[in-house]
């Protein structure tokens, strides 16, 4: 697989997408609840129409509850979520995902579809593990080589 001519859809990893509806009474401890039952370290703010709005990341819970010594059952999920909520389009290349990460210095990308549908979540894991797997392969293939080189 070609590191440039691949897409966000094809490496994000398969997790389930966790959404939290705003507007919904839910509170930090939800949110935690959330994250711990399906272990996953971020979850997507939706509104009522299952529109994304907003994703509340571990990072986000440190900085917005745990900081503020306040009963995470007293924090609103719309005070912690971060917003606006960056996007890539499922059919986006890796090196745009990584410069709109950079650029924003973000660890996640929500992935849409045309029809704004959330289709997945890339993190900068996916793509290190993209990356990684396109050196061993380089690797695997340069001892192939030396092995053929070697026989002259």
């Amino acid at each position: 697989m070609n590191y440039l001519v691949s897409t966000v859809n094809e490496i994000a990893s398969r997790k389930e997408i966790v959404t939290i509806i705003s507007d919904s009474g839910k509170t930090a401890y939800d949110v935690a609840d959330l994250m711990k039952r399906n272990r996953v370290g971020s979850i997507i703010v939706i509104d009522k129409k299952r529109q994304p709005m907003g994703i509340i990341t571990e990072r986000d819970m440190v900085k917005r509850v745990c900081l503020k010594n306040v009963a995470s059952s007293r924090i609103k999920v719309e005070e912690i979520m971060s917003t606006p909520l960056i996007t890539i389009m499922s059919y986006d290349s890796i090196e745009t995902a990584s410069r709109v990460m950079t650029k924003n210095k973000i660890k996640r990308l929500i992935i849409l579809e045309a029809d704004n549908r959330i289709t997945g979540v890339l993190s900068a894991s996916d793509i290190t593990k993209h990356l990684a797997e396109i050196l061993l392969d380089d690797h695997n293939q340069y001892r192939s080589l030396r092995f053929a080189v070697d026989l002259s």
